[in-house]
Formats: structure tokens, sequence, C-alpha cells
């Protein structure tokens, strides 16, 4: 084996990258959660987590906003902004859809076909 740098290096990686899968936030080397927040009694998710979870910017989940499919929960005095997990669940039921639903194979060849836009 090599040095003891090098595998603890390995490691540390490995560690990290299982984080980030399992949605495990580092800061400072601390290990934590996402703090469960809630807004009238809903859970909410930063937009950050959203955008990040879905792998898209927080500039296209705003654009979202814009096209009235999410509603984004922004404040007005600093950058934070949430969504609650219902309009996130709403999301999602809405513009995504299962690899176990029977329509699967049909509406990923049509999105496919049409570049994304499932309205022609």
């Amino acid at each position: 084996m090599g040095n003891g740098t090098s595998t603890e290096a390995d490691f540390k990686t490995a560690v990290i990258a299982g984080m980030a899968l399992a949605g495990i936030r580092t800061h400072n080397d601390d290990i934590r959660a996402p703090p469960e927040l809630f807004y009238h009694g809903k859970r909410i998710i930063s937009l950050d987590d959203v955008a990040f979870g879905l792998h898209i910017s927080k500039k296209t989940m705003r654009k979202y906003r814009d096209e009235g499919k999410i509603e984004i929960y922004e404040s007005l005095t600093c950058g934070a902004a949430f969504v609650t997990q219902e309009a996130f669940n709403d999301f999602i039921d809405n513009h995504f859809i299962s690899s176990r639903h029977p329509d699967y194979p049909k509406m990923k060849k049509k999105h496919n076909n049409t570049g994304g836009n499932t309205d022609k």
C-alpha cells in the first residue's frame, strides 16, 4: 500500500462523496444533516438544496417560478429562498415521471424526439 497520507485522503474523499450522495452537508469538517425547518406547520427546503438535489441552478428554479411551475418564498431583505415540501412534491408530481410508470418509455421517447418540449 502507499503512504498513510494517500490512503487517508482517499478515505476522506470517499466519505465526502458518500455523504453527498446521502444528502449530508459538510462545513469545516463538521458532519451535519440539513436543519428541519417549518413554515405554518409545513416543512420547508432551501432553494439551494432543491437546486443541488435536482442538479439544476437556482436561476433555473426561478425560471420555473416565473412560469408558475413551483412556488418559491424569497426574502425581501437577503438572498434566502425556500420551497415548502408540498410545493416541491407538486412540482415533482407534475414535471417528472417514474421509470415504473406504464407510459415511461413512450414519454421519454416523445421528450427526446421533441428536444424536451412535450407540447408539440
